[in-house]
C-alpha cells in the first residue's frame, strides 16, 4: 500500500502570535548590515532544537540584516542563503487578498458580492450556499466553509494537480462548521474560491493578475505562481517533512494554489509586506477594510484576523503579516504599520513549533528580530 504524506501543514493556519524573530550563525552571509547576535543565537537555538536550517531577515528604520543558521541541503552540507528560493504557502493569502481587495478599488466587484454572483452553482451543497457567504467572508475566514487539506485523496496522493473547483467540492461534502459570518473557521477552501473570483471577475488566470498586479510592480523578481508545476524556477532551500526526508518538490503546490502556491525569498516577501502596509498597493479604504480584525483563536493562540492578515504584538508594537505551512517549510512575517520593523522567518522543516521547547525559541525568535 502506497504510503500518504499527511498535508494537513501544507497551507497551514496561522499561529501567527507565536512571535517568531530573526536569527543569525556563522553562516550569516549576503546581508546588509551586521547581523544582531541576539537574533544570531536565536536562529542557532531553533537548529539545535531540530530545525535544519533557519533564515531571518530583520529590518529596523533603515537598517536591513540576515542571519542564517543551519544547512539548505541535508544531502550535500551547503549552508543557508538568504537569496534562495522557499514555498512561502498561506503567506500567499496576503497577496490574494491584496488583490481581491484591488478589484473592489477598481468598483469590479464589492466585498459584500455573494460567491454565488461570481461563481453559480459552486457552493451549493450539504448546507453550504454560495447565495449567503460575501466575498468579504472569504477573506477573513468566516464563511463556516469546511477545510479540504486533510483529506486522504489529497493525502494520499501528493503529486497529483488538483483544479480549484476539486478542491471546493471535496470541503462542499461536509456541512458548513457554522453560519456565514457568526463564527471563525480558518479554511483553504476560502482562499481558493478567492482565487477563482478574481479569474472569473478579470478574464484571465490568477497568475497573471499576481505578475502584473504586484510582481512586476513592485521588482518581486524572485516570486513566481507555480500553478501545477513541482519544480522550483532557481536555486532552492531543501524541506523535510519527518520520515519522508527531502519533501521539496513531492508535493503538488497547486493543492494551494491562491491559498498557499507562491515560492518567493526573505527579501521579495518583505518587500511586498512594506509596499502593502505603507499604503502602496491599496488605498485606504481598502487597507481600513483589511486591518478590520476580530479575535480569533486558532488552535490554542489568541491573535487578531483581518482580511488575510493578522496582528500580533510585539513589546515594541504590533507587527503584521500571516503564517504559512507546507510539507517541508515554515514561515512567520511580521511588518509594523509604518514599515520601519520587519521580521521574517523561515526553516525547512514541519511542525517542529509543536513542541513546547522550539515553540518557546520561536517566540524569542520573532520578539527579538522584530524588536530588538
Amino acid at each position: 500500500m502506497a504510503r500518504t504524506l499527511a498535508t494537513s501543514a501544507v497551507i497551514a493556519g496561522t499561529a501567527l502570535a507565536v512571535a517568531l524573530v530573526p536569527a543569525t550563525s556563522a553562516n550569516a552571509g549576503g546581508g546588509g548590515g551586521h547581523p544582531d547576535r541576539k537574533v544570531q543565537q536565536a536562529a542557532d537555538r531553533l537548529v539545535a532544537d531540530g530545525a535544519p536550517g533557519v533564515i531571518v531577515m530583520t529590518r529596523r528604520s533603515g537598517r536591513v540584516a540576515h542571519v542564517t543558521s543551519g544547512v539548505s541541503d541535508k544531502a550535500t552540507g551547503a549552508p543557508m542563503d538568504h537569496r534562495l528560493l522557499f514555498r512561502i504557502a498561506s503567506v500567499t493569502k496576503t497577496f490574494t487578498s491584496t488583490v481581491v481587495l484591488q478589484l473592489a478599488a477598481e468598483g469590479r466587484l464589492s466585498l459584500d458580492d455573494t460567491v454565488e454572483k461570481w461563481l453559480p452553482g459552486v457552493v451549493d451543497a450539504n448546507g453550504n450556499d454560495g447565495s449567503r457567504i460575501t466575498v468579504r467572508q472569504l477573506l477573513a475566514q468566516t464563511s463556516g466553509l469546511n477545510e479540504y487539506v486533510r483529506d486522504p485523496r489529497i493525502t494520499g496522493d501528493p503529486g497529483r494537480v488538483w483544479q480549484p473547483a476539486e478542491l471546493v467540492a471535496i470541503a462542499l461534502e461536509k456541512p458548513p462548521v457554522h453560519d456565514p459570518g457568526k463564527g471563525w473557521n480558518y479554511a483553504n477552501t476560502n482562499y481558493t474560491l478567492a482565487g477563482m473570483i478574481i479569474e472569473k471577475v478579470t478574464g484571465r488566470p490568477v497568475g497573471t493578475e499576481f505578475q502584473r498586479r504586484l510582481f512586476t510592480p513592485l521588482r518581486l523578481r524572485h516570486t513566481s505562481y507555480p500553478g501545477g508545476s513541482t519544480a522550483f524556477p532557481g536555486p532552492y532551500v531543501h524541506g523535510y517533512y519527518h520520515d519522508y526526508g527531502d519533501v521539496s518538490t513531492l508535493v503538488n503546490p497547486s493543492s494551494g494554489g491562491t491559498a498557499g502556491a507562491l515560492i518567493s525569498t526573505v527579501d521579495d516577501v518583505a518587500k511586498f509586506h512594506r509596499a502593502l502596509f505603507t499604503g502602496r498597493l491599496l488605498p485606504a479604504a481598502q487597507m481600513r477594510e483589511m486591518r478590520t480584525v476580530r479575535p480569533v483563536n486558532d488552535d490554542g493562540v489568541i491573535e487578531d484576523y483581518g482580511l488575510g492578515v493578522a496582528r500580533i504584538k510585539f513589546s515594541c508594537g504590533y507587527g503584521w503579516g500571516h503564517d504559512g505551512g507546507f510539507p517541508g517549510y515554515r514561515t512567520w512575517t511580521y511588518t509594523s504599520a509604518d514599515g520601519r520593523r520587519q521580521a521574517i522567518i523561515t526553516y525547512n522543516a514541519s511542525d517542529l513549533e509543536n513542541g513546547a521547547k522550539f515553540r518557546g525559541d520561536l517566540t524569542r525568535t520573532a520578539e527579538a528580530a522584530f524588536c530588538g
